[in-house]
């Protein structure tokens, strides 16, 4: 591992040139092109936080199919919007944020209209989203990016937590300071191609548990980024492995002395088998004596 100051001063864009490539290469990466209102780009972003791009693709489908309008949407339960982000983590959570962005849109306009954000300034259209509490920073700078081209790099925490382990920032930034410290390195055009590709990486379930610091924890001077293509590659052997078969520990036969079968007891004397009973002999038959008619004399 490189010291903290060694990290600070190594060369990210070094290690972007040939850790993009190497993802690219992985997951087969084709960044996908939305051309999606302001509002319905805000309620996208949070089905995408801390999760897959299809992952987000099928929870923003299911939302509008459970719903006829976003105004049902708005006067629907957590419960019953949490049924669209079955499956995906912190449902809940997606469901209240969902429903305090179309809140705070109609209560504002009266209307689900949001797309003057397209003509401010950056700093005017950071205000506007600032004044929506629930927003997270990751939904706010995703949609500054993807709604007027700004210049900013949306990091959710699964994100994070890669690009700590791929050792392209420091283990005690948070997501903004991390988001700062790449602008230096990734320019502009190329920030939708960066993070669809580190977030390909950060949900794959093949390997996402590695990056997870209560699993494995971060050194406090960071990763080694240098190195950064050689440990993808370790990383994967690793996650691939099929667990080897526990040795199975040689039973051990005991000799015991033969056993003498017991002593058969002497058969015992059939009894004698009993006097057959006298048979009976049948009654003599009477012969009936004829009555001879006397002869009159």
């Amino acid at each position: 591992m490189v010291a903290a100051s060694r990290a600070k001063s190594s060369d990210r864009a070094a290690i972007v040139k040939k850790l993009l490539p190497a993802i690219k290469k992985q997951y087969k990466v084709v960044v996908p092109k939305h051309d999606r209102p302001v509002l319905e780009t805000m309620l996208y972003a949070i089905c995408l936080e801390d999760a897959s791009v299809d992952e987000a693709e099928l929870a923003f489908e299911r939302l509008g199919k459970e719903f006829p309008d976003l105004n049902e949407i708005r006067v629907s339960s957590i419960s019953e919007i949490e049924r669209a982000f079955s499956g995906l983590s912190r449902a809940e959570w997606r469901a209240f944020h969902v429903r305090s962005v179309l809140q705070y849109v109609f209560e504002k306009s009266f209307a689900f209209e949001f797309e003057s954000l397209r003509k401010k300034t950056l700093e005017l259209a950071q205000k506007q989203l600032a004044k929506i509490k629930q927003l997270s920073s990751f939904v706010r700078n995703y949609t500054l990016q993807s709604v007027i081209g700004a210049h900013q790099i949306p990091l959710d925490e699964s994100m994070s937590r890669t690009l700590i382990w791929l050792g392209l920032v420091p283990p005690n930034q948070d997501s903004e300071q991390m988001g700062e410290t790449l602008k230096a390195v990734i320019r502009k055009a190329e920030v939708p191609l960066f993070c669809f590709s580190i977030r390909c990486l950060a949900t794959d379930k093949l390997v996402r548990d590695f990056f997870d610091p209560a699993k494995h924890p971060a050194p406090s001077e960071g990763h080694d980024g240098a190195a950064v293509t050689e440990r993808l590659a370790d990383l994967y052997k690793a996650a691939t492995a099929k667990p080897k078969p526990k040795p199975v520990a040689a039973k051990t036969v005991e000799t015991k002395a033969p056993v003498k079968p017991p002593a058969k007891a002497p058969a015992k004397a059939a009894p004698p088998p009993a006097a057959a009973a006298p048979k009976k002999k049948a009654p003599a038959k009477t012969v009936p004596v004829k009555k001879v008619a006397k002869k009159a004399r």
